[in-house]
């Protein structure tokens, strides 16, 4: 175990190493985007399209009061057209559900020479349609965490309905997990089978009190004495040889899990219609005008006194300081940018490099139905000799058993069919065939046995799984 620390060493210093450096890459993108943002920036504030300032002759506004802007609709689209008779004019209008129609203008006007006047308004309601993707997720509780025991208690589709929202979601299978919801304690009394050959008499005292097996303790319950060999003396046959069959037992405490809580995402698109803008059309019709010419007085020149007033920059100067603050801005930003490429590059990579690397899961046996997840394993799949060293992942097993599953991820067993792959549990191995019909399946899977019962360890091949296993 210290070697494996000492050797584990190294690693970690490069883990911390890289975790160090993509924090500050981070903090200086950060550093870079404050920067940019506290920059002198020039913001332009143009004027809305739709609003219009007017001002009161009788009530001009003084520093400290300034008159409210009245907002004033144009139109979106104007037509001019003949129209039962008339010259008209359709002005057309798109205003938001909160506003009132009377803002838009119905004033006579004058074009193309003749007087128009309002004669009647159109109103066309519309409707907005919106849709995103949405992740709804869903919580049972089951006595099983088999996926085939938990499909049945999982609609396929649910109906989605939230903010307006609404839509169908199916079901994603790659998105269910399970967790362990309660657990009991069971005692039982296990017994425990030897038989001691070519003993020379059938003495009790002959068999040991206690043995031991995956760190329990049994006590001798009974034994059977059996006669092996006679031997001939005086012309009687006398055993000479006695085998005892010795029961042991012992008193094992079993944890059980009573259920599970099973969670899984439906996924899928939602719809939502609104109120849109409502459309009003102005029809205006038009009449010739006649002008009648009336000579009028001459208007005495007015003298302009020329006051004078504080510098102002000029439009143009004005537009040279917008340009230099914006292209610093830009430059900033880009520097910001590249900075969190590279931040991210680095990071996905340190993450492809350490924590994808697995390609075999280990699951303990411990007991007739309890399955536990002992760790992960990153098998050579280029070694002719191909190893899976069961040491590290039984020292993190709470179980302590000798019955595992071994599952080898697609990408693996497709390099290892045809080849033999050696399972190491301290000083007991077990070999076992990759077949060639793993290979495209999801995940191969297949039992290693190292208990007492089958000395050499066993190997059973249990198939390839269809699917993810929970």
């Amino acid at each position: 175990m210290q070697q494996a620390t000492k050797k584990n060493q190294p690693t970690q210093r490069l883990k911390f190493l890289l975790s160090l450096t993509l924090a500050a890459m981070l903090s200086t993108c950060l550093q870079t985007s404050v920067f940019a943002t506290s920059q002198g920036t020039v913001l332009t504030v143009n004027p809305a399209l739709n609003v219009s300032e007017t001002v009161d002759e009788d009530y001009p506004p003084d520093e400290n009061n300034e008159a409210e802007p009245t907002w004033v609709w144009h139109p979106i689209s104007v037509v001019n057209e003949p129209l039962n008779g008339f010259n008209a004019v359709r002005r057309t209008y798109a205003l938001p559900p909160d506003v009132n129609p009377a803002t838009i203008s119905t004033a006579d006007f004058e074009m193309f020479g003749q007087q128009f006047t309002i004669a009647y308004v159109l109103q066309q309601p519309t409707s907005d349609e919106s849709f995103i993707e949405m992740r709804e997720t869903v919580t049972i509780e089951t006595r099983s965490r088999n996926l085939y025991d938990i499909l049945p208690y999982l609609e396929q589709e649910i109906w989605f309905e939230r903010d307006g929202f609404a839509g169908t979601l199916v079901l994603d299978i790659h998105s269910i997990t399970s967790e362990v919801a309660g657990t009991t304690r069971h005692t039982s009394t296990a017994t425990r089978q030897r038989t001691f050959p070519h003993l020379s008499s059938p003495d009790n005292s002959l068999i040991p009190r206690t043995i031991t097996d995956g760190g329990t303790t049994f006590h001798l319950s009974t034994v059977e004495w059996q006669s092996s060999s006679t031997a001939s003396v005086d012309g009687h046959p006398v055993a000479s040889s006695h085998t005892a069959h010795a029961t042991f037992t012992a008193q094992v405490t079993q944890t059980r899990t009573t259920g599970y809580t099973v969670s899984a995402e439906y996924v899928g698109t939602v719809f939502r219609t609104t109120q849109g803008k409502t459309l009003f059309t102005a029809i205006f019709y038009g009449e010739p005008i006649i002008e009648i010419w009336l000579e009028e007085p001459e208007a005495e020149p007015v003298i302009d006194i020329p006051v004078e007033q504080d510098y102002a920059p000029t439009a143009q100067e004005q537009g040279n300081i917008n340009d230099s603050g914006n292209a610093l801005t830009t430059v900033l930003t880009v520097l910001g940018v590249l900075l969190a490429l590279g931040a991210l590059g680095t990071g996905g990579f340190f993450v492809a490099r350490h924590f994808m690397g697995y390609n075999v899961t280990v699951y303990s046996i411990d007991g007739p139905r309890e399955i536990v997840k002992a760790g992960k394993i990153k098998l050579d799949v280029t070694n002719p000799e191909p190893t899976i060293m069961l040491d590290d992942v039984t020292a993190k097993n709470p179980a302590q058993t000798d019955r595992y599953i071994i599952q080898i991820a697609s990408r693996a067993a497709a390099k290892l069919t045809g080849k033999t792959v050696r399972v190491v549990l301290h000083d007991q191995e077990a070999f076992h065939e990759i077949p060639a019909t793993a290979k495209g399946t999801p995940v191969y899977e297949f039992e290693v046995n190292f208990s007492d019962d089958d000395e050499s360890g066993a190997s059973t091949g249990v198939g390839a799984l269809g699917g993810d296993a929970l």
